[in-house]
């Protein structure tokens, strides 16, 4: 790993526009950056159905021994446009009016450094398989739609997590809901009594839905409510979405199912009616502990005197649609921190001690 040419490799990256759904500047800049390294790397047209203007990068470079698929989203969170990296005490940090996009670009920019690194080297590898996804930050869509054929990994790591040395091996299924109640409108002073209430129907509804953590395994929150209209109207409409996040996919149906009560009980008690919509954006990932690559990760950080933690997480990333398709996949840390927000930073030691492990990683030839 060259230290230097990694941060200008990151710089690189974070300076070019990557926004949620437009991702086609650096999925081109990639593409310029691989072929100079001999990494031809092959386009996922998944853009339509992600909606994304860009696609998903795909490559596989031939070795020696058990095939691992590294996996990094392209896209940032907005502001994300014209970010102006700063390196201030041994830390890379936007200018503050905008992330800075280390999230997710300081995976891919240690992954490509490991490559380049290797490449150069000349020494031995294992097979090592690439996915860039678009439009992570919009619901997992790259990794949702990807085309896992073309991959023969059993196992992966994806690169989007903070601490460095931090495994996560399981994350629980998530489903969205969309509720719409229905009522009646009629003039709030002068005919009242003919109105049918949608937004009284769905408060109340709400109000019998747990947020927050209603058991150990499970997560629900209520969001973006909305009964639009002037004030002197019965609101005829009203809609609010729901996300539920549980390791237990029993405990997942029986909340769905609480939620299709409380709004059967609310709407017959004001004589609505509701229409629910029920999305899944993830199954439950679930890595055994005895999984080859966990075991070489923390060999690895092990001769790096770098602590590692096995642990459970209800966040979600694209590792859960690789598990979907079959591939065992792991999320680790790069050092990213504060993400989502224009205090987002990157410790340098984080990044280049992520961009050694996988570059370790990647030189196993057995096992």
């Amino acid at each position: 790993m060259n230290p230097d040419r990694l941060l200008r490799r990151f710089m690189r990256y974070v300076q070019c526009d990557s926004e949620s759904g437009h991702e086609q500047a650096f999925c081109r800049l990639l593409e310029e950056e691989g072929a100079k390294l001999g990494i031809q790397f092959w386009r996922d047209p998944v853009g339509e159905q992600a909606g994304s203007d860009g696609w998903n990068l795909g490559a596989s470079i031939p070795g020696t021994g058990t095939p691992v698929l590294f996996s990094c989203h392209m896209d940032t969170v907005a502001p994300g446009r014209g970010v102006q990296p700063v390196v201030e005490g041994g830390v890379v940090r936007s200018s503050g009016d905008t992330v800075l996009g280390a999230d997710d670009k300081s995976g891919i920019a240690a992954v490509m450094e490991a490559l380049e690194s290797l490449l150069e080297s000349g020494k031995p590898h294992r097979p090592v398989e690439l996915l860039f996804s678009v439009c992570e930050e919009l619901g997992l869509k790259g990794a949702k739609y990807a085309d896992y054929s073309r991959f023969a990994s059993k196992e992966a790591l994806v690169l989007d997590n903070d601490i460095p040395g931090l495994i996560n091996h399981r994350s629980p299924a998530n489903v969205h809901l969309h509720i719409q109640v229905q009522g009646r409108a009629a003039h709030a002073a002068v005919s009242h009594g003919e109105g049918v209430h949608a937004l009284k129907a769905a408060v109340a509804a709400i109000a019998q839905i747990p947020c927050g953590a209603p058991d150990a395994d499970t997560v629900m929150n209520v969001a973006n409510f909305l009964a639009p209209g002037p004030t002197n109207v019965v609101p005829a409409q009203a809609s609010f979405d729901m996300e539920i996040r549980s390791f237990v996919e029993d405990k997942l149906q029986g909340y769905i199912q609480q939620v299709r009560q409380a709004l059967e009980t609310a709407c017959g008690q004001y004589g609505a009616s509701y229409t629910l919509e029920v999305e899944r954006h993830s199954d439950v990932l679930d890595v055994p502990l005895d999984s080859p690559v966990l075991q070489q990760i923390q060999e690895i950080y092990r001769q790096m005197g770098v602590e590692t933690r096995v642990e459970s997480t209800f966040g979600g990333c694209d590792a859960t649609w690789l598990c979907a398709n079959g591939i065992r996949a792991l999320n680790t840390g790069t050092g990213m921190a504060n993400v989502h927000g224009t205090g987002e930073t990157i410790a340098i030691k984080d990044l280049e001690t992520t961009t050694r492990m996988v570059e370790a990683l990647m030189a196993i030839t057995q096992g």
